[in-house]
C-alpha cells in the first residue's frame, strides 16, 4: 500500500513539472501567460492616456513599465505578438494556446468573468 501511494505521488510530481499541455504545470503557465497579457493590456491603456495613442510595439510598453526583460509566454519562452492601430490593439500569446486580448477584452472570459472559460 505504501509503495503504491509513494509511486502515485512521484508520478503526480513528475507530471506537474513535465513539459507539455497537461497537468498542473499547464494550468500555471496558462494563468501566468494570461496575467502577462493583462499587464500589457493595462500598460496599453496607460500609454494611450499618457501619449494619446496606442503603443506600436511591446518595446514601448516595456519602457513605460521600466522592464529590462520583455514578458514572455512561460510555455514557449517567446515574446507576445502585438498589433496596434487607431481603433485598438491586440495582444496575442505566441504559442497560440492561451488566448489574446483585443482592446481590453480577453478572449478567455465567459460572461465577463476573468479567469473563466477555455482558451482562445
Amino acid at each position: 500500500m505504501r509503495i503504491t501511494l509513494i509511486a502515485a505521488l512521484a508520478l503526480a510530481a513528475l507530471l506537474a513539472v513535465a513539459p507539455g499541455c497537461d497537468g498542473f504545470r499547464n494550468e500555471a503557465e496558462t494563468r501566468q501567460c494570461r496575467a502577462n497579457m493583462n499587464s500589457l493590456s493595462t500598460e496599453q491603456a496607460l500609454y494611450r492616456t499618457t501619449y494619446g495613442r496606442w503603443a506600436s510595439s511591446i518595446a514601448e510598453l516595456d519602457r513605460l513599465a521600466g522592464r529590462t526583460v520583455p514578458l514572455a509566454c512561460p510555455s514557449d519562452g517567446n515574446g507576445y505578438v502585438m498589433e496596434a492601430g487607431g481603433d485598438g490593439y491586440t495582444v496575442t500569446c505566441p504559442c497560440g494556446e492561451h488566448g489574446s486580448i483585443e482592446t481590453g477584452s480577453p478572449s478567455w472570459t465567459a460572461g465577463g468573468s476573468i479567469g473563466g472559460g477555455g482558451g482562445g
